[in-house]
């Protein structure tokens, strides 16, 4: 149950919530609502301006709802243009209270079919869940056999698809670097750029790689690509131009290369 209006703020806050109810089509429990409003506006105290704003909104509030089908299907045709506002505060109320009974039950069958849409919806969700697991699994297995053809038959224009299989062996190549196995991880990573090259971070990843594994110039190829893609990739440009002083004809002092490039600027694996 809502909690009692005690100030305008909450007055307002619960007409809207009337008004939206109203929209949605919920008009039993916007009946309820609104009742309560009718009941408690009275002892709010109020600006002039409030006042009349509050009296503008109902008036047009009024006239949507009784134009409204569901609206009519409880109370018939109803008109509350041709008296002044009290008087058509005071007729809806007792209209509420008369055919109360009914508007409960309308309530419980609303929620009811709320409910029941809610689940119909969540066993949406989950049928598309499982369908695209099974095509990023297919894809990713056609990648594992090399068949980058048939992997990018599966993805098609699914950029969301596409993102899971390029996250998959991103992921994997992440692992398999963490546990120096250089050359599998640079292998995991060129799969998931064959299905998403336009992720500079796929070509940093690979990058680091190839340089934890010696190899400091194919390693600033990747970079080169990384900030081609991506201009305004800080870290990117970092280790871009780090690599590009390692492998200029004049080598970086032996102390520089002891700091560790890595050290200083990436404590933190992506």
């Amino acid at each position: 149950m809502a909690a009692k209006i005690t100030n305008i703020t909450e007055l307002f806050h619960r007409f809207h919530q009337c008004e939206m109810q109203l929209r949605q089509g919920r008009i039993a429990a916007c009946l309820v609502g609104f009742r309560e409003i009718i009941e408690r506006s009275p002892a709010i105290p109020k600006t002039e301006k409030e006042k009349n704003e509050l009296h503008q909104g109902i008036e047009l509030f009024l006239r949507s709802l009784s134009a409204h089908k569901k609206f009519q299907d409880i109370f018939g045709a109803v008109s509350f243009t041709d008296a002044d506002l009290e008087t058509n505060l005071e007729f809806i109320k007792s209209m509420i209270v008369a055919q109360e009974e009914d508007i409960v039950e309308r309530i419980q069958k609303d929620n009811e079919a709320a409910e029941m849409q809610r689940l119909e919806i969540d066993r949406e969700k989950e049928k598309l869940r499982e369908e695209a697991q099974k095509k990023t699994a297919a894809a990713v297995a056609c990648l594992d056999q090399d068949d980058l053809a048939a992997a990018l038959d599966i993805i098609g224009a699914d950029e969301h698809l596409r993102e899971a299989v390029a996250q998959h062996f991103n992921e994997r190549g992440m692992k398999q670097r963490a546990e120096k196995q250089f050359a599998d991880a640079a292998v995991s990573y060129s799969k998931a750029i064959a299905v998403s090259p336009d992720d500079e971070n796929l070509y940093y990843n690979m990058g680091r790689a190839y340089f934890e594994a010696g190899n400091p110039e194919k390693a600033e190829e990747l970079l080169a690509s990384a900030v081609k893609l991506n201009p305004a990739f800080k870290e990117g440009r970092v280790f871009y131009d780090y690599l590009s002083r390692l492998n200029a004809p004049v080598p970086l002092s032996a102390e520089k290369k002891a700091e560790g490039f890595f050290g200083k600027w990436f404590q933190k694996k992506r």
